[in-house]
C-alpha cells in the first residue's frame, strides 16, 4: 500500500469550522489568522505566513485561507473522495510504506532576482505551490512555466533546475523523507560541478517532523 500526498485550498469567512479526518497535516495559511484545533497539537492561532504541523482530527476557524497537504495511506482505489474533490488543487501516490515513520518537512523558499538554482534532485518527493512571482522550472525532460497559484510535484528523483524570471518569487513546500534526513537538507546536486554552484534561494523551515501515518 503506497502513500497519497494531497495539497487542498479552503477558504473561511468566520462562518462553520471546517472538520478534517485524522492525518498529520502542514497547514499554510495564506490569507488571515485561523485557529486550528487537534487532540494531539492543542488549540493553535494561526498567523499569516506560516505553516503548522497537525496530527489526528483537525478543526480549522476564522477569516482567510488555508493551503493543506496531508499525507494518508492509499490502497489504489478513487485518489480523492467527491467532499475532498472541490478542495482539491493536487494528489499524488507515492511509493512510500505507510506502516513506518516518514519525515514531514514543510518550508518556504525565496528566490532573489535572477537566481538559477543547480541541477538536482531531493530525498524525496513533494508538492510545492508558488506564492508570487513567476519560476520556469525544468524538471527531467519537460520545461513548464509556473505562475502564483499554481502547484507542481517533484519526485525527487528527477533532475530539476528552477530559474526565477521575476524581481522577486517564492513557493512553499510539503515533502516527504526517509527519517535520517531528519536536521538535514534534503538538496541532492546533481553532478560534483553542480554542488560547487550557489543555490541563491533563501530557505525557511516551518517544521521538520517523523509522523505515523498508522497507528
Amino acid at each position: 500500500m503506497p502513500v497519497r500526498l494531497a495539497l487542498f485550498e479552503d477558504a473561511f469567512d468566520g462562518g462553520r469550522p471546517l472538520h478534517l479526518p485524522a492525518a498529520p497535516r502542514a497547514v499554510y495559511v495564506r490569507h488571515g489568522t485561523l485557529t486550528g484545533t487537534s487532540e494531539k497539537t492543542g488549540t493553535v492561532t494561526l498567523a499569516e505566513d506560516s505553516c503548522t504541523l497537525f496530527e489526528g482530527e483537525l478543526e480549522l476557524s476564522g477569516t482567510g485561507e488555508a493551503w493543506s497537504w496531508e499525507a494518508t495511506p492509499y490502497d489504489w482505489g478513487p485518489m480523492v473522495t467527491d467532499a475532498e474533490r472541490p478542495r482539491l488543487i493536487a494528489a499524488h501516490a507515492l511509493m512510500i510504506d505507510p506502516r513506518y515513520p516518514i519525515l514531514m518537512r514543510s518550508d518556504r523558499v525565496d528566490f532573489p532576482p535572477g537566481i538559477v538554482t543547480p541541477k538536482h534532485g531531493h530525498g524525496g518527493p513533494g508538492i510545492r505551490r508558488l506564492l508570487h512571482g513567476r519560476l520556469v522550472a525544468e524538471i527531467a525532460d519537460k520545461v513548464h512555466r509556473v505562475e502564483p497559484g499554481e502547484a507542481w510535484f517533484e519526485t525527487g528523483r528527477d533532475p530539476v533546475v528552477g530559474r526565477n524570471v521575476a524581481p522577486a518569487s517564492a513557493f512553499v513546500r510539503t515533502i516527504l523523507l526517509p527519517t535520517d534526513y531528519l536536521g538535514r537538507s534534503s538538496f541532492l546536486p546533481w553532478t560534483a560541478e553542480e554542488a560547487d554552484k550557489p543555490r541563491g534561494v533563501q530557505y525557511r523551515i516551518f517544521f521538520d517532523s517523523v509522523v505515523r501515518l498508522t497507528a
